[in-house]
């Protein structure tokens, strides 16, 4: 019994060790910025196939939407600051997310969206949105425990002058793990663990960020290999709210 459950508990390591295969990526792209979720994965997992799909430059809203619904994705991440995103199939996002895919995304359009933002938003745990853009405002780690957070000591970020907006999240059933505020607030929520413990979904724009590869890093170690989050102080600042 005894070998048994050593081969069982093996195997079960061996199987968590593994490196995701396949990553599908929309991403924006401006200057400087936007290519840290690129250098992120190749850091972590060298091996993983990413297929990069750039929203600006290049619209290549067709590809993703083709690759999402015909490939084998281990990771899926929306990280759309700049371009349109109406023409990404959120119905396929949403489908992937519900299917039990491991999803990040972020957008500019969470409240203005026509597509289905905000439904999948919604299925994530997020009951609300308030988009802004300049100034530049500090944002905060609430949860300085969780992965996410993780070594990172700077959250300030930078805005490329684009018209960026980050977004304000009120929350239901999602976890904050940052947010807008030095305390937990209502409706000030930024980067969030989705219903599933996995998935994250984000009011803050990691691309932009001081130390956006490192925060990009964390992100993805955490939707692959990490626990769900532990709500050790989220029942005290749900209690806040």
């Amino acid at each position: 019994m005894r070998l048994f459950l050593g081969i069982v508990l093996v195997a079960s390591a061996l199987l968590i060790a593994q490196d995701p295969t396949n990553i599908l990526v929309y991403y924006d792209a401006s200057g400087a910025y936007g290519t840290a979720v690129l250098t992120a994965c190749d850091n972590l997992w060298p091996s993983a196939n990413v297929y990069p799909a750039s929203g600006n430059p290049g619209g290549m809203y067709t590809q993703f939407n083709d690759a999402l619904t015909t490939g084998s994705w281990d990771i899926v991440v929306v990280e759309s600051w700049y371009a349109d995103s109406d023409q990404l199939s959120w119905s396929g996002i949403s489908s992937y997310y519900n299917g039990g895919g491991r999803l990040y995304v972020s957008t500019w359009e969470w409240l203005n969206g026509t597509s289905g933002q905000m439904t999948l938003a919604n299925a994530m745990g997020v009951t609300g949105a308030s988009p802004f853009g300049s100034p530049v405002v500090p944002h905060y780690a609430w949860e300085t425990g969780h992965p996410i957070c993780e070594g990172i000591s700077d959250w300030s970020w930078s805005d490329p002058g684009l018209g960026i907006l980050n977004c304000r999240f009120t929350v239901g059933s999602a976890t904050p793990v940052t947010g807008w505020s030095s305390s937990p607030t209502a409706g000030q929520a930024g980067i969030c663990v989705a219903i599933d413990g996995k998935s994250v979904i984000s009011g803050f724009t990691p691309a932009y960020a001081t130390q956006n590869v490192a925060i990009w890093e964390n992100i993805l170690e955490f939707m692959w290999e990490g626990t769900a989050l532990t709500r050790s102080t989220w029942g005290e600042i749900k209690a806040s709210f």
